[in-house]
């Protein structure tokens, strides 16, 4: 018969055939058994007799025989049995070591945890000691109050009263009006400023200062607002447009109108700010 063909029908590989035929196939199969097996199923397919297999010597006796089956019996009954109870403290200190060496690993962890729960206990306890004494000291007091006593203090009878201070905006407009005269809507014809893009409503004017300067801003409903500023300072005044602003030193003022700052003109004490549509 074809390698090939008697390998297939016995469902080895053709290197497994050959090698039970020149009996090299320490390699190529798992166990004897499984050796021993393939070797039966080649000789069925191919129709030869299974060889002669030679008894051992130890087997040929019954008597023998049935002492080691007996005596196979006897192990297996002796490990399905339980332990003994009245093992020594010594047997018990090495059968627990034995399982602590097993889940070492374990029971490191466990006793890591017990600690920490030791450690956190221990932490939780003073304070709510310092609680206890405390709670104790307080219902010591409560117990036993104080005796009221009478405390006479003398007044002089022209003390003076401090006036309350004034909130810091109120404070700065009084102070502002009190120095700038004539910080009114105008209807004189005026340089109206326009910003180069509109970013933002004209809702109000941002100024910033190189000097100490005086600034009059009136808003479209003619509501006029002094600021003084210092050198590096700024202030925003909010309001409608059309505004107005006006000042001796307009120059040394940089004026933000609608999110771009605006030209002032060189000579110019008050210019008019136009709004322009935001562009979107």
């Amino acid at each position: 018969m074809d390698l090939t063909i008697l390998a297939r029908t016995a469902c080895l590989s053709a290197s497994q055939v050959r090698a039970l035929e020149t009996d090299h196939s320490d390699h190529l199969f798992y166990s004897e058994a499984i050796k021993r097996q393939a070797y039966k199923r080649l000789l069925m397919i191919l129709g030869a007799e299974p060889p002669t297999v030679e008894v051992p010597e130890e087997l040929r006796d019954a008597g023998k025989v049935a002492d080691a089956h007996l005596h196979t019996l006897d192990q297996i009954v002796a490990m399905s049995q339980q332990p003994a109870l009245n093992r020594s403290p010594l047997d018990w200190a090495r059968s627990g070591l034995a399982k602590l060496n097993k889940h070492k690993q374990f029971m490191g962890a466990l006793l890591l945890l017990l600690v920490a729960v030791g450690l956190f206990a221990l932490q939780g306890l003073q304070p709510l000691g310092d609680f206890v004494a405390a709670a104790s000291a307080g219902s010591d007091a409560v117990q036993a109050p104080p005796k009221p006593t009478l405390a006479v203090t003398a007044t002089p009878a022209t003390a003076p009263v401090e006036p309350a201070p004034a909130p810091a905006s109120e404070t700065f407009t009084s102070v502002a009006a009190s120095k700038v005269v004539g910080c009114a809507h105008v209807t004189d014809a005026l340089p109206q400023l326009t910003p180069f893009t509109a970013q933002k409503e004209g809702r109000y004017v941002y100024v910033v200062s190189s000097s100490n300067v005086e600034i009059c801003v009136v808003d479209g409903n003619k509501q006029a607002t002094v600021v003084q500023l210092k050198a590096g300072e700024n202030r925003s005044v909010y309001g409608v447009s059309p505004w107005q602003v006006s000042s001796p030193q307009l120059s040394k003022l940089q004026i933000y109108f609608q999110g771009w700052r605006v030209a002032v003109p060189e000579a110019a004490t008050r210019v008019s700010l136009v709004e322009v549509p935001v562009s979107r």
